[in-house]
């Protein structure tokens, strides 16, 4: 199951026929894997759905996985994503350095 729908992406890059939508639904599978791993845990499994900055970070990285901006856009878009991931990350990485000590 994907963070963003379908739907909320082709609104997203503003793509209004069905030509892509394998492509894309590939993209958003791949997004919402990065976003599970980098959150460190599954924003679906809260009762209430994803946040709507986690959907569009999902968004965003759906974009860098379908390829379609050029690779400085694309860069932007990841940072971009993380950007709106980082308050709701568990583990940032910090705290495995302090418990091996």
């Amino acid at each position: 199951m994907t963070i963003a729908t379908l739907q909320e992406f082709k609104d997203y890059v503003r793509e209004l026929t069905n030509d892509l939508d394998g492509t894309f639904t590939l993209a958003l599978e791949s997004a919402s894997a990065e976003v599970r791993h980098y959150l460190g845990f599954d924003p679906e499994a809260d009762s209430g759905g994803p946040e709507p900055d986690v959907v569009i970070a999902c968004c965003l990285l759906a974009a860098v996985h379908g390829d379609v901006g050029d690779p400085q856009v694309n860069a932007y878009r990841r940072r971009a994503a993380q950007r709106l991931l980082d308050p709701y990350r568990l583990n940032t990485g910090f705290g495995a350095a302090e418990s091996q000590s």
